[in-house]
């Protein structure tokens, strides 16, 4: 295994597989607390919550608000960071294999989020060994480095929680999957203000305007492939969950390049959400970011 660091060239020359890359730039450890994390924290939270985005429940102070939380404070390998100093190399294309899903928006008083449905055919979050894109016909997946992964929920943050040489985009979403191992693999991307995007107003149309309300309509159908920029490029770095408790462990597939969404749409989403939903960057310590 080839060890490289900040300082090398060779970070760039780089031909091992996305997992090598990985492991050699960052010790990634699957948790098995990530089963139930994006459920319970987007999907299942109503009313007062034990954390929040300000003052004492607020970033700064996730770490001492309760023992789980800890990693949020002490851990090595947090999210989300600034994308600056990343390191080309040769990364797998993402397979998006996205399908059509009734609305199921919940508002938790975090974000605004979209909750995928589990297929008879998925019977979990997670596939089994051997279960290929195939025999999710009806279920939205990727697959990642060989892996498959399902997707459990999409959600945004305002203004974007990964930075470029330290700049905010207005939004960012986050793409929420898993795989047979239980390892999370998250696909984020930046949302700029320019033209109107007809299918973030659908999203926001359906958005409940009420802390733990939930708008479920079978009647209308919602595919997140069309909030995906056209160019697939990517950063990959090891990660955490951005809410509490932190848990490490986690893929981050950023894009490279962003859609646009209308000024209109933009303050259409805080004001639903009612407050900023960001974490601040995170140091990088020992980790690597590359980059495609």
């Amino acid at each position: 295994m080839q060890i490289f660091s900040l300082r090398s060239p060779a970070a760039t020359a780089i031909s091992l597989s996305n997992r090598a890359l990985v492991t050699a730039a960052i010790p990634s450890v699957a948790i098995a607390l990530a089963l139930s994390l994006p459920a319970s924290l987007h999907a299942g939270e109503t009313g007062q919550s034990a954390w929040g985005y300000d003052g004492a429940r607020g970033p700064l102070h996730w770490g001492k608000l309760k023992p789980e939380f800890s990693l949020c404070e002490k851990g090595m390998s947090q999210s989300p960071v600034d994308l600056l100093r990343a390191h080309k190399t040769t990364l797998n294309d993402i397979q998006f294999s996205y399908k059509d899903a009734p609305f199921h928006v919940v508002n938790n008083g975090h974000t605004l989020q979209e909750v995928e449905p589990v297929s008879e055919t998925a019977k979990s979050r997670y596939p089994k060994h051997g279960q290929t894109v195939t025999h999710f016909d009806k279920d939205s997946t990727i697959v990642f480095d060989e892996d498959l992964f399902l997707l459990e929920q999409f959600h945004f943050h305002a203004p974007s929680e990964h930075t470029i040489d330290r700049r905010h985009y207005p939004l960012e979403l986050h793409l929420v999957h898993h795989n047979e191992r239980h390892e999370v693999a998250v696909v984020a991307v930046f949302m700029e203000e320019g033209k109107h995007n007809p299918f973030f107003e659908t999203f926001l149309k359906h958005a409940p305007a009420k802390v733990g309300e939930v708008n479920d309509d079978h009647n209308q159908t919602v595919n997140p492939i069309t909030l995906l920029p056209e160019r697939r490029a990517y950063y990959l770095y090891s990660g955490s969950f951005t809410t509490p408790p932190c848990s490490e462990g986690v893929s981050w597939l950023v894009m490279q390049d962003p859609i646009e969404v209308s000024a209109a749409q933009i303050e259409k989403f805080r004001t639903l959400v009612g407050h900023d939903n960001v974490r601040p960057t995170q140091p990088l310590h020992k980790r690597f970011v590359l980059e495609r």
